[in-house]
């Protein structure tokens, strides 16, 4: 990948559009590059000046002997494809196009970011752009962007679509002192993405730790096998959590699944990390930069206020940590050297009478106790607290420790100080308790999360077909349609999935053919594929129990699908009641198109969601999420991710259900999404689970190109 060699250590530099004005974005640029030390070449470009800022300006790229290595363009957007098409001449190795006003401002921009694609791809020019801050390399002295801070040194590479994002993390990396091995502003991504970054810097070996902000995704296929690969932390920051970012669909499932919820579920399961705000994930990359990783979830708190302890055991068992069980020996030492009004049990109390050297002998007796796995330590501003030495002293615990131990000073001006010792010697340090914690609690996930077998199932199940498939092209457009009840009851029995005995029937004969056949007690449906929620619409009858009740609901139905629908052919489902069981949820939504899992296509294929079932799935919203394809036991422990699974195992004395059951459908319904890709949405609600079996109640389906 020689082309971001040139964009990240280039030798010469042209920057198109440096002017006198020193306040202009071409000449900041210019004059970033310079002054942040360059050991290239930078040559300014301006035809309307023969000397800018001490260096001979020239009139076009062209006009330069040298070999350009990277040219930034930093013009007004409507005369950029004219640069560009310069240097595909010239054969300039990368260029940044910082300008605006292109896809972003609509169709002409638009039209116009198309054009210089088209040029760029027909070249072997690479881009990176446009509407982007710029990318900033400290590891070779080069800041090519408009940014009002440069980066330090370090080992965190850091990708951001946007440019306000990436200021916004420079600023807290100056007060935090974290460095930077690549910081890049993506833009608009016309060429180079996060796909090529990834690849990149998984194989520099100045990169230890890898931060994204990401508002789409080129190519979900090939992110998450990039994601999966990586032997290096990936955190990932994505929006989409609001109302307004869900895709309308008429399914629980897509109701459920915004496209935040869709990579935060892509991100964990592929074994990198998904955090929720700019806090997290620059707490995140600051402790992956400078720590260790926690070989378990064992936390040990030491603290010089009995408040704060209490808050934090709280929020050890929140995060899904646990407090350590100190070993005896471990005791016997803090007995002797803590002072009698405080206890040895973890959380270790120093009081807020302590003195830096109050912490000094806690810390040793941690790192080595076997049944920590991270410390965290808490320091309050008493009247006597040291605060500066308190940090001294945590930081050479540090310098002897293979553990994660992270610090929260508590409080405001005075607390301030300890937290900058700690960033002067490249250790995390927290304002608050909640931000330590989590931000272990990430750490500790990471190192569970690192799964490698969805790709060996996904190239086995690519050559599944259904056999149905020729009848489900029919309803096949760019909208979603929902399919026939027959139709869909067919490819779940095809995919082994337990259904009750039911019938869809078109008038009072029918009825009473299955009540001869399988009795009472039955139900009724709405079967109209336009009618979704059949409550809602008064659609469903259910405890019917003799030949008179059957009859007047199904002709009271009947008239009500009339006004509804304009089919010809007007039927419903009789149903047997299933009157055990607890109901659950089981459903599949699609992200990217029909052809999803064909090489090459974006978007991620299909998400499971399992939980709590009925009327209330949506209120409840107690739910847990996979992207498949993924093994039985990937499927249990989705499953055990929910509360609704304490009451299946037999809650209180009631009867456990059967999950190896309820395993098997989730696996036959993966497999049937991948036999039949044109499924956009599928939801079982409720399937009733019992002792045996797991039946799928209500099935509907969504198919769309």
């Amino acid at each position: 990948m020689s082309y971001l060699n040139a964009l990240f250590n280039p030798r010469t530099i042209a920057v198109v559009g440096v002017s006198e004005n020193s306040a202009k974005l071409g000449s900041v640029i210019f004059n970033n590059i310079i002054n942040s030390g360059f050991l290239g070449k930078a040559f300014p470009v301006n035809p309307k000046y023969k000397e800018l800022y001490g260096y001979k300006a020239y009139k076009s790229i062209l006009d330069i002997r040298e070999n350009l290595d990277l040219v930034v363009i930093v013009i007004p957007g409507d005369v950029v494809e004219g640069i560009i098409k310069e240097c595909v001449k010239k054969k300039v190795k990368s260029v940044i196009i910082i300008s605006a006003g292109f896809k972003e401002i609509g169709k002409k921009g638009e039209e116009l970011e198309n054009r210089i694609k088209l040029i760029v791809h027909k070249s072997e020019l690479k881009l990176l752009g446009p509407n982007c801050l710029g990318v900033i390399n400290p590891l070779n002295k080069l800041n090519a962007s408009f940014a009002a801070l440069n980066a330090t040194p370090g080992n965190v590479a850091f990708a951001s679509q946007s440019g306000a994002l990436c200021t916004m993390i420079l600023d807290l990396a100056a007060e935090k002192n974290l460095g930077f091995a690549n910081f890049v502003s993506l833009g608009n991504k016309a060429d180079i993405n996060e796909l090529e970054l990834l690849e990149y810097w998984e194989k520099n070996k100045n990169v230890k730790v890898i931060g994204l902000y990401l508002e789409e995704i080129e190519n979900g296929d090939m992110f998450y096998r990039l994601l999966e690969r990586s032997k290096k932390p990936i955190i990932i920051l994505a929006p989409g959590k609001s109302e307004e970012a869900k895709k309308a669909i008429n399914s629980h499932t897509g109701s459920l699944a915004s496209s935040a919820s869709t990579i935060n579920t892509v991100t964990k399961q592929a074994g990198a990390i998904s955090v929720d705000t700019i806090e997290e994930l620059f707490n995140d990359m600051m402790a992956l930069s400078w720590s260790h990783l926690p070989k378990g979830n064992k936390v040990a708190i030491l603290t010089n206020a009995g408040g704060p302890g209490v808050l934090a055991t709280d929020l050890v068992i929140e995060n899904g940590l646990e407090l350590s069980e100190l070993s005896d020996k471990s005791k016997k030492i803090l007995e002797k050297f803590l002072p009698k009004e405080t206890s040895i049990k973890n959380p270790i109390d120093v009081l807020g009478t302590a003195l830096a050297a109050s912490y000094k002998l806690p810390l040793e007796v941690l790192i080595k106790d076997e049944n920590v796995d991270g410390i965290i330590v808490i320091v309050t501003p008493q009247l006597i607290t040291q605060i500066e030495e308190t940090a001294k002293i945590i930081v050479n615990a540090s310098a002897i420790s293979n553990k994660p131990i992270f610090t929260a000073f508590l409080g405001g001006k005075y607390a301030q100080t300890g937290l900058q010792r700690l960033y002067d010697n490249k250790l995390p340090g927290f304002k608050y308790l909640g931000d330590a914690i989590k931000t272990m609690s990430h750490l500790y996930q990471y190192t569970l999360s690192r799964t490698k077998d969805r790709y060996d199932n996904l190239k086995r199940i690519r050559s599944l077909k259904g056999k149905y498939i020729n009848k489900i092209k029919p309803y096949l457009s760019k909208i979603e349609v929902a399919l026939p009840t027959k139709l869909v009851d067919k490819m779940a029995k095809e995919a082994n999935i337990d259904l009750p005995n039911q019938q869809v029937v078109y008038d009072e004969d029918d009825c009473l053919s299955f009540i001869y056949k399988y009795g009472f007690p039955v139900v009724l449906k709405a079967e109209a594929q336009e009618i979704v929620h059949k409550t809602e619409f008064k659609g469903l009858y259910l405890h019917i129990n003799d030949e008179k009740s059957l009859l007047n609901k199904f002709n009271k139905l009947i008239k009500n699908i009339q006004k509804h629908t304009i089919r010809k052919e007007i039927g419903c489902l009789i149903q047997e009641q299933i009157n055990e069981g607890e109901e659950i949820i089981i459903g599949l939504h699609r992200d990217g198109n029909s052809k999803v899992y064909e090489n090459n296509m974006p978007g991620f294929g299909h998400m499971l969601l399992f939980g709590k079932g009925g009327i209330f799935t949506e209120l409840y919203k107690d739910i847990s999420t996979r992207l498949i394809p993924i093994n039985k036991e990937e499927i249990k422990k989705m499953i055990s991710e929910t509360k609704i699974y304490q009451i299946l195992l037999g809650y209180r004395g009631s009867k456990n259900l059967g999950i190896d059951k309820l395993i098997d459908t989730i696996y036959s319904l993966q497999e049937l999404a991948l036999k039949y890709p044109e499924i956009s949405s599928l939801d079982i609600n409720p399937a009733f689970l019992t002792k045996d079996r797991c039946i799928a109640v209500d099935i509907k389906a969504f198919v769309k190109e």
